[in-house]
């Protein structure tokens, strides 16, 4: 393509900045110039995006010259590139401590001196320090920010429009509030841009080929890194019981790394203490390098199984070339403890049931599953404690529960939260478990983090961070939440307690990107869905929906024959109690179960439901998360609100499969499975329909095996059918109709 604009470039100097080299530019196009500043390594393609803004047309429509050179879009600007008189400039890092004696440089014995404009990448064999970028670490945690600048430099990131960005492993991403400096380090993978221990390094190869992994790293353990390695809020709703071994490696690594950053800059720091005494004025050696107490790192797992993966990773993360010689303080125990049990199987899944359960459930439910535990851990060096008390340790593995439990509330006599004053990291494994267990201990122990603590518990408060004495601590603090789905709790979670200032990488959810999974229905049967009508927020949505299901969909249950043998599925335990009460005063004929129901008690309601004596069972989400039983005589199923799991539809429809005895009227009646859904159930119902649903405009639509067919509030006829001339269809699902 012919250039319609040229220009001729002419370097006029450069600039060293927190080890970053920067190119000057002067533009020179007949009787304009421009003066750029363009980044060592960046490519040519940078610089006409700079300019199309300038000269208003399109990048591709620029030409650019260097001494009657035409540059390449993809060439990369060098040192080498000097045409013109320069100079060059250096600037000291702001994170860097005054000039000390000479007899001060010295560092501790115990410690090689840690210098801030050096790289920590193992990777680097290359000493020159211009083309290794700042560390994000030291960026995120050592650059002070008053409070009224840190908060317009936070609502002016709000301002800026989200960036979609697509990763090797991860997929389609969002970028959220976020500095201009991730935008270019984000997509671009560099060891030596995350600054990873050497010692750790060396250790993950090894710890990788323990998993069956020959590459020393997966493109999703690269994914992951780059986006935890620049400190940002991490969502990621992809997390599968395949790619768990992945995450722990990626996730460990990420933690340790943090661990020992922060204790070798404090050694140091401790050590010149120890130097200057009584020969340097105390006010003129400061170095806050501390937090309000110890514990930096929040680990919330749901079971103790995943526990011991985690801290398991770490231990081999830390020891894995130590030729056996692993440092590890009540190893014996923390395997005793949390390790899995011996031939441990869950009484209702042994025997003919064992093969009718999916894989899914057996993964999620191996090892040891207490969810009531708390573990400190002490990381150093070359060595790693356990069971350590919580004031000192650095990382703290423990489950919602354990922790709502030490917790406790005000009022209480045990009220202890002062741990979680200074945490700079949180990850949450599993956090769509967390659902199915008691969703409110985890807002409960988010609301407690970066409190100020109640007592001083020995701190040195001339070491403590600035941004941790003025309350700033949740702006510098990073969370990494996993999940398996999507939801709307855990968007809140992120919207509200999770306050990083660099931003969020927000990882687009699984249901928006699938065709749904309500083709993996074997049963013939006809699935329709109910919109009930739109509440003005969302306090009010349970009353809306408890009123349409009780008034438009529940009488009709009720005393005809062909609906016999419903089962109605509630996913919360509180709509529960409020529909179980509701049957109770309206005298229906009905049995119940949920998670809390006895084993001698289900299998009683399971018996009368299967003979025909009770025709209806009412059933929780959470019953079936954590049992699974098949339920065996069911013809119809209504649905009070989808599903949390997407998957738990199919298998729910496919009881039907399951033998009645009844087996004449069961061929007789046609079975259907009713939904009633709202306006909040997007992820919900874009788990279970697909992404496409949204461009539809209905308040019914009915399923049936062959084809989808969306019907705006008609009675569905066979004369209607006949009228738009409807004809089965070999798709998935979602045939339209233009009326």
């Amino acid at each position: 393509m012919k250039k319609l604009i040229s220009a001729n470039l002419l370097t006029i100097g450069f600039l060293n900045c927190f080890g970053i080299m920067w190119i000057f530019f002067e533009v020179r196009r007949h009787n304009s110039h421009a003066l750029c500043c363009i980044r060592v390594g960046d490519p040519v393609l940078k610089l006409k995006e700079m300019l199309s803004s300038i000269y208003k047309v399109d990048s591709s429509n620029i030409g650019l010259y260097l001494e009657d050179r035409l540059l390449d879009d993809n060439e990369i600007f060098s040192q080498s590139w000097i045409n013109g008189t320069w100079e060059t400039l250096y600037m000291e890092p702001m994170t860097e401590s005054p000039p000390l004696p000479d007899v001060l440089r010295s560092p501790p014995a115990e410690e090689p001196e840690c210098n801030f404009n050096e790289s920590e990448s193992a990777l680097s064999d290359n000493n020159d320090h211009l083309n290794v970028a700042i560390d994000p670490f030291r960026e995120q945690f050592y650059t002070e920010f008053d409070e009224g600048v840190l908060e317009e430099k936070i609502q002016r990131a709000r301002h800026n429009a989200p960036i979609n960005i697509q990763f090797e492993s991860i997929g389609s991403a969002w970028i959220f509030n976020a500095a201009e400096r991730l935008h270019k380090t984000i997509q671009c993978f560099q060891w030596e841009h995350l600054h990873i221990r050497e010692s750790l390094l060396k250790n993950l190869p090894k710890v990788n080929e323990s998993l069956g992994i020959k590459s020393p790293a997966t493109p999703l353990q690269k994914d992951l890194l780059t986006v935890m390695g620049n400190y940002v809020d991490l969502y990621y709703p992809k997390r599968t019981h395949e790619n768990s071994g992945e995450i722990y490696v990626a996730v460990a690594l990420h933690v340790l790394n943090h661990v020992l950053k922060t204790r070798s800059i404090i050694v140091r720091h401790s050590g010149r203490r120890k130097a200057v005494a009584g020969k340097v004025d105390e006010c003129e050696l400061e170095f806050r390098d501390l937090g309000l107490t110890r514990p930096k790192v929040l680990i919330l797992a749901p079971f103790r199984h995943a526990a011991y993966c985690i801290v398991s990773t770490m231990i081999e993360m830390l020891f894995a070339n130590s030729n056996g010689q692993s440092f590890v303080t009540n190893k014996r125990r923390f395997y005793k403890h949390y390790g899995p049990p011996e031939n441990f199987t869950p009484k209702h899944v042994q025997g003919k049931a064992r093969h009718q359960l999916p894989l899914e459930f057996y993964l999620q439910f191996q090892g040891n599953r207490d969810d009531c535990f708390r573990l400190g851990l002490s990381v150093a060096k070359k060595s790693l404690k356990l069971f350590v008390d919580f004031y000192k340790s650095d990382v703290i593995v423990a489950s919602p529960l354990g922790l709502r439990s030490m917790i406790g509330v005000e009022g209480e006599a045990h009220h202890e939260y002062d741990f979680l004053s200074s945490i700079e990291m949180v990850v949450l494994d599993q956090a769509d478990v967390f659902l199915m267990q008691n969703w409110k201990h985890v807002i409960h122990v988010m609301q407690h983090l970066h409190q100020l603590p109640n007592r001083d518990h020995g701190v040195d408060y001339s070491s403590v961070r600035m941004w941790c004495l003025n309350g700033m601590a949740s702006r510098y603090c990073q969370t990494v939440l996993l999940s398996s789905i999507g939801s709307s709790e855990l968007r809140a979670l992120l919207g509200h307690h999770c306050l990083n200032y660099s931003g969020l990488v927000s990882v687009v959810e699984p249901q928006h990107t699938s065709e749904g999974c309500i083709g993996s229905v074997l049963v013939s049967m006809k699935h329709i869905f109910h919109k009930m009508p739109d509440c003005e927020n969302l306090v009010d949505e349970a009353d809306v929906r408890f009123k349409y299901f009780t008034e438009r969909l529940l009488p009709a249950y009720k005393h005809s024959e062909t609906m016999k043998q419903t089962m109605i599925y509630v996913p919360s335990f509180f709509d529960f109690v409020r529909l179980r009460n509701y049957l109770k005063k309206e005298q229906w004929s009905f049995v119940q179960t949920n998670e809390y129901t006895s084993e001698k008690k289900v299998s009683r309601a399971r018996c009368l439901f299967y003979h025909g004596e009770k025709p209806i069972l009412v059933l929780t989400e959470r019953f079936h998360f954590f049992h699974r039983y098949v339920i065996r005589g069911i013809r119809h199923l209504l649905f009070y609100q989808l599903p949390t799991y997407s998957n738990f539809y199919p298998e729910l429809c496919n009881m039907l499969l399951q033998p009645s005895l009844n087996k004449q009227n069961h061929q007789q009646t046609t079975s259907t499975c009713s939904v009633l859904y709202s306006s909040y159930d997007d992820l919900r119902l874009s788990g279970l329909v697909g992404r496409d649903y949204r461009n539809f405009n209905f308040t019914l639509f009915i399923y049936s095996q062959s084809c989808a067919i969306v019907v705006p509030i008609v009675i569905w006829t066979a004369e209607y059918c006949d009228q738009l001339s409807i004809r089965e269809i070999s798709k998935p699902f979602f045939h339209t109709l233009k009326i």
